[in-house]
């Protein structure tokens, strides 16, 4: 069976914080939270736009996702409840070497 890359896109609510985070994954060692929003729709709104943005073929590799989210940080009409997501990148360790 041959692998394939396969994008996983989710909201994802913070129920201590009533937060909503967008979030993508592009392959099994990466996940980044695109953005942090005080509402659902919002967070929705934001991963409509990536998948768009994905579709059109502008997002291959984990650095077009985060030239993506410094595009979504400097403009300001995204959303008023949006905020870049902190520690958005999220990796497995890396095997330590001797």
């Amino acid at each position: 069976m041959t692998s394939r890359n396969q994008l996983i896109a989710c909201v994802i609510k913070q129920y201590g914080t009533g937060l909503y985070r967008s979030c993508v994954k592009l392959d099994k060692n990466h996940a980044i939270c695109l953005s942090t929003h005080s509402d659902e729709a919002s967070a929705t709104e934001m991963i409509n736009r990536f998948l768009e943005t994905y579709q059109q073929g502008q997002i291959k590799t984990l650095e077009d996702i985060l030239l993506f989210i410094d595009s979504i940080s400097s403009v300001s009409s995204v959303s008023k409840t949006a905020a870049p997501a902190e520690h958005g990148l999220f990796q497995p360790p890396s095997p330590r070497t001797a």
